[in-house]
């Protein structure tokens, strides 16, 4: 069982600024971290509805595989008017 410091123990640690202190070096995979994730803020009511992250997850899967199935319509080709001369 771990005991608690002793109030001289305390004392003896010195406070650190963190306004002062000097930013540690990243690992060599923090860039690769950055780049891979991707967070969306759920406001609370929308999160309500599916309880957990994987329920929203799902659910969002299958609006994008859904939307991916849609026919989009063509646009076709238009054709200009001719300009009258004046």
């Amino acid at each position: 069982m771990k005991t608690e410091p002793s109030r001289s123990s305390l004392r003896d640690v010195p406070e650190v600024d963190f306004a002062t202190v000097r930013r540690l070096p990243r690992g060599k995979y923090a860039a690769k971290a950055r780049r891979s994730f991707a967070v969306a803020l759920v406001e609370p009511e929308v999160f309500a509805h599916f309880g957990s992250s994987e329920a929203v997850n799902a659910a969002l899967k299958a609006l994008a595989d859904a939307a991916g199935a849609m026919k989009r319509p063509s646009r076709g080709r238009t054709r200009r008017r001719k300009s009258r001369a004046a």
